[in-house]
């Protein structure tokens, strides 16, 4: 079944009524998980440019990016600011690596990086699926539907400590937003602005609102566009020889 770690935060859309002029019906768990596999986005390749916005608790940055995956190997990512790149990632599903460009300094972390310093408990896996807008898949989760703010719901029961809410819309069954929590940590992400790409529905709007023990409250608003998917990317990363290692 789909779930991420991720919960209701302060001005995500669960807290007020969405008009629609779909009725939602009642609707099976099944059923729910059927629209969802159906709908899920399918791609070897994934690029895109995208405007971020990052608001943190000590700074808020504005720039633009390019976005490249290659699905279960590689995420590549270019930071621009007024034109200039400022900083490149490449993560693989065992390091996270930072070209510097401002500062000359190249830095290598261990994936689980992600963890200890902003409390985000997910795979490799689970990040590309987040980055592209796939709901997080694992098997032994049970999901109970409902009905919420003129939405149609997959949930985990009340008893269950961990917390998670999949909002789908009711007559295309796309996903508009994923709330739930794990260990005091939360995460919400709505999805908007679906674009169709290779007859495949792709959110080119997201907001991420993440609340941790480790890193508080970080607010990341993204922007995509030229959206290509299922053509391979350059994802060139060169170490300069006089960069710093961290």
């Amino acid at each position: 079944m789909f779930i991420t770690t991720a919960i209701y935060i302060s001005g995500c859309i669960g807290s007020r009524t969405i008009i629609t002029n779909t009725k939602p019906k009642k609707r099976s768990a099944q059923f729910l998980l059927r629209q969802l596999e159906k709908n899920k986005i399918q791609y070897n390749w994934f690029g895109a440019k995208a405007k971020i916005k990052y608001e943190g608790k000590d700074n808020t940055l504005t720039f633009s990016s390019v976005i490249r995956m290659k699905k279960d190997s590689l995420i590549w990512i270019k930071l621009k600011k007024m034109n200039v790149e400022g900083v490149r990632v490449k993560i693989t599903p065992e390091t996270i690596e930072i070209l510097n460009r401002q500062e000359s300094t190249y830095t290598n972390k261990p994936f689980s990086y992600l963890k200890k310093e902003f409390g985000l408990n997910l795979t490799f896996l689970d990040l590309q699926e987040l980055i592209i807008g796939n709901p997080i898949l694992y098997p032994d989760q049970k999901l109970i539907p409902g009905i919420e703010n003129n939405l149609n719901v997959l949930k985990t029961p009340s008893t269950q400590k961990s917390v998670l809410k999949i909002f789908m819309e009711p007559d295309s069954f796309h996903v508009k937003e994923i709330r739930g929590s794990i260990d005091q940590n939360s995460m919400c992400i709505e999805y908007d602005e679906y674009e169709k790409v290779n007859n495949q529905l792709i959110p080119a709007l997201k907001d991420i609102h993440i609340n941790s023990k480790k890193g508080g409250i970080i607010k990341v608003k993204t922007s995509f566009s030229k959206i290509i998917i299922n053509e391979a990317q350059k994802v060139g990363f060169v170490i300069p020889e006089n960069y710093r290692r961290n």
